[in-house]
């Protein structure tokens, strides 16, 4: 991919991320006499590198251009503007009040249905599962953490029942205070 005109159009995140890719790729592959004549600011090299390493870690790794190429054209019907469905691209959306948040003058320009319908298209052209486990190779980890604590928590509030149990027999009273400073 080669931009031809910075200000041309707008780029989602899967966009950028080959982008940036590209041009890693393209800078790595320089011989080391090319590269010190083609040197980048230092605030470039770092802005970057993490662009790239942010970009990495989100739900724009497991896209495709097909997935949004895809998504553009079902969304097309609802007459959303390119910021809109760039937005929806970047953030995939689960439920209405997250397009509530992008769509502009929503409540005015759609019905709930609709609404409905926009997020089954969503979820069909950029399923999560996919990016979730790619994006946290240890979500299953995270969720048998879970499972356990969860069990733990269990078997905590169980002990402090019998705990209650065992000295609801005990009887305290309550004794008065002694006032030794008269």
């Amino acid at each position: 991919m080669k931009v031809l005109n910075v200000q041309e159009a707008l780029l989602s995140n899967y966009e950028m991320l080959l982008v940036l890719q590209e041009e890693d790729a393209r800078h790595k592959d320089l011989k080391a006499k090319e590269r010190g004549q083609m040197r980048y600011p230092e605030n470039v090299t770092t802005l970057k590198f993490e662009a790239l390493q942010y970009l990495s870690n989100t739900s724009c790794t497991s896209q495709d251009g097909m997935q949004l190429s895809g998504l553009r054209q079902r969304l097309a019907e609802y007459e959303l503007t390119k910021a809109e469905i760039l937005q929806i691209a970047n953030l995939r959306p689960r439920v209405p009040v997250e397009l509530y948040l992008i769509i502009e003058e929503c409540g005015d320009r759609f019905q709930a249905e609709d609404l409905d319908a926009m997020l089954e298209i969503i979820a069909s052209e950029l399923p999560r599962e996919e990016e979730e486990a790619a994006v946290n190779g240890d979500a299953e980890m995270a969720e048998q953490e879970e499972e356990e604590e969860g069990e733990e928590d269990v078997e905590d509030e169980e002990m402090m029942e019998e705990d209650e149990l065992v000295h609801t027999d005990d009887r305290v009273v309550d004794e008065p205070a002694d006032d030794d400073d008269d």
